[in-house]
């Protein structure tokens, strides 16, 4: 097998394992934000899904692409990108994303709750120390280093 048929078969396993789940991953964030007392929204499907999340008088989007593949991948910022053999388990993967989808709403939920949200975006990083967190506030991005991408001086 060569190194792009490798590639394309990786793909083909991220694919038809984001085809089985993604709506129960879906569902099963939805039902555990309106247990929390939020109001959600959904916008766009599959890959593409977002909730934007509403809880008192705060806002939030959560974006699902990197939360499906953080599950569905061994790692998914690595290049090709290799499906989770694991996942074939279903306690693993019940597992697996049991704890990506708490920790991800975990995070989402104290920003809704924060009266000081630069001080609970310093917090969040601290606490959440290993996780691949970006928080978009009010059109700027601020990475857990604490730089914004965007920004000349980074």
């Amino acid at each position: 097998m060569t190194f792009s048929e490798n590639n394309e078969t990786e793909a083909i396993k991220i694919a038809s394992f984001l085809v089985a789940t993604t709506r129960a991953i879906a569902e099963i964030t939805r039902k555990l934000l309106e247990m929390c007392g939020c109001e959600v929204t959904a916008i766009g499907e599959a890959l593409d899904l977002q909730y934007d999340v509403r809880y008192g008088d705060m806002k939030a989007v959560l974006y699902f692409r990197n939360l499906y593949l953080e599950i569905a991948t061994v790692d998914r910022d690595a290049e090709p990108l290799q499906f989770d053999e694991k996942l074939r388990d279903y306690n693993y993967f019940s597992a697996k994303a049991t704890h990506i989808i708490r920790s991800r709403l975990e995070i989402l939920l104290k920003m809704l709750e924060s009266k000081d949200t630069d001080r609970t975006i310093d917090e969040i990083f601290n606490e959440f120390d290993g996780e691949r967190i970006v928080i978009e506030k009010a059109g700027n991005i601020r990475r857990k280093n604490g730089t914004y991408p965007n920004a000349t001086n980074n």
